[in-house]
């Protein structure tokens, strides 16, 4: 599906009605990129990064929540991905990631958004660990983890929004549980206003998990809630790694805010698989009161 032609016929839709608040759609894509492998083999990044970035160039969403992004994964999505701009620091630095610095394969949970729809107001990274304000490694984690957020205002209709995106632990199911308490409470207190929020991550959990109660209590899933949806996994090894499994969604809260649509993005893109993860996309529609 192209996004722009779904804003497009949203907004006729929206200058043929008469009075009432304003409504904004904003699309968004949960991606793991997949980090940059040699055990791959033809999968790694070199063989398939153009599909990547066709994905993103052919779905054209609000915004894009990557996982596992290195330096030059960035810069090339960056440089092949025209009209986006990105925000995130890596995980080990806590610095714009870069390839000559000390740490050049760092990953980092980076947004990209597109530009000419909404604009950044606001930006963050907090650590998923016992200190989120430092570069850090929280409770039985095999790795530091962060979680990017940005507040932006779609250009349109000056509708506010928020975005978090992440990377739960694949080992530690402790720090799985608590990063989510953590973001939970994060979340409730950068977001004071019930403003829009939306979040996105490769949890490495299905939602069914006791780890997601502080987020069922707070946040909605979106392809439970969403009208139009599907149920396919979101992890596909490449075909050939376990079984596939429910480990990518988006979640959402706030007033005014509501799922019209999910897909899981498995067509294709010019390679047989873009990443070891499918995408998830979610559309809203948020009222502006």
């Amino acid at each position: 599906m192209n996004w722009k032609l779904v804003l497009a016929g949203f907004c006729l839709s929206l200058a043929a009605c008469e009075g009432g608040n304003r409504e904004t759609e904003i699309g968004v894509v949960s991606f793991n990129v997949r980090l940059d492998s040699e055990l791959d083999g033809n999968d790694r990044w070199e063989n398939r990064r153009q599909a990547a970035a066709e994905m993103i160039r052919r779905e054209q969403p609000t915004l894009v929540g990557l996982q596992e992004a290195q330096p030059h994964q960035l810069r090339f999505l960056a440089a092949n991905c025209p009209g986006y701009a990105w925000y995130g620091v890596g995980r080990d630095s806590g610095k714009v990631p870069s390839e000559t610095g000390e740490y050049p394969a760092e990953e980092t949970m980076a947004v990209f958004w597109r530009e000419s729809e909404v604009e950044l107001l606001d930006r963050g990274t907090f650590w998923l660990s016992e200190v989120p304000d430092s570069v850090s490694k929280g409770w039985d984690a095999y790795c530091n983890r962060t979680c990017t957020w940005g507040l932006f205002r779609c250009r349109a209709s000056g509708q506010r929004f928020y975005f978090f995106n992440t990377h739960l632990d694949h080992i530690g199911k402790t720090a799985r549980a608590e990063s989510l308490k953590l973001i939970a409470a994060r979340i409730g207190g950068i977001n004071t206003k019930e403003t829009p929020v939306i979040l996105t991550a490769d949890f490495n959990s299905r939602t069914t998990d006791a780890c997601f109660a502080p987020l069922h209590a707070c946040m909605a899933d979106a392809r439970a809630e969403a009208p139009l949806t599907d149920d396919k996994p979101s992890w596909n090894g490449y075909g050939r790694k376990s079984a596939p499994n429910w480990l990518d969604h988006i979640f959402f809260a706030g007033k005014g805010c509501r799922a019209i649509e999910f897909r899981t993005l498995t067509g294709d893109y010019g390679a047989p698989y873009i990443s070891d993860h499918y995408p998830v996309a979610a559309w809203f529609r948020c009222s502006n009161d």
